[in-house]
């Protein structure tokens, strides 16, 4: 099995880029072997995609990668280092890189995995999101499931 895994608060803004491209993604069609999985701001749940059946992972998130709003990146683990700030790892601040660590250091199966990551622009709270994010969800969707075959 193939997973596109969103995360994000839908209720903050840009923050729910996540889960608003797995829609545009689902509504597009997927591949039979692909589902869809909103984390919402559990990312810590991830882990429970990390086993032998999962063949290749995805994960598109909002992040502040220095480009301008609504550009994105997509990565591997191995290819960035996190420096988001937390006050701990609690299902509502979570970090990927910082799950696939210690998922990695407790033994678990890492597949073919990579992170899109799609720079906000305002992730305040009660937001809808962007404009600049808006127009680009299907281009987001495009992206994501383009890659997610190639892993």
């Amino acid at each position: 099995m193939r997973y596109l895994v969103g995360v994000g608060n839908v209720l903050a803004g840009d923050d729910g880029v996540g889960p608003r491209v797995l829609e545009q993604a689902a509504a597009g069609g997927l591949e039979p072997d692909v589902v869809t999985v909103d984390l919402a701001t559990d990312a810590l749940s991830l882990v429970a995609y990390l086993d032998a059946g999962t063949e290749a992972l995805l994960v598109v998130d909002a992040a502040r990668l220095g480009l301008a709003p609504g550009d994105y990146r997509i990565f591997t683990p191995d290819e960035v280092e996190t420096r988001k700030e937390l006050g701990g790892l609690t299902t509502h601040e979570g970090d990927v890189m910082r799950v696939v660590e210690l998922a990695r250091a407790a033994g678990y199966p890492i597949p073919p995995l990579a992170v899109m990551g799609i720079e906000p622009r305002d992730t305040a709270m009660g937001t809808p999101l962007s404009a600049d994010l808006e127009a680009r969800l299907p281009a987001y969707a495009a992206a994501a499931t383009e890659r997610l075959r190639e892993l």
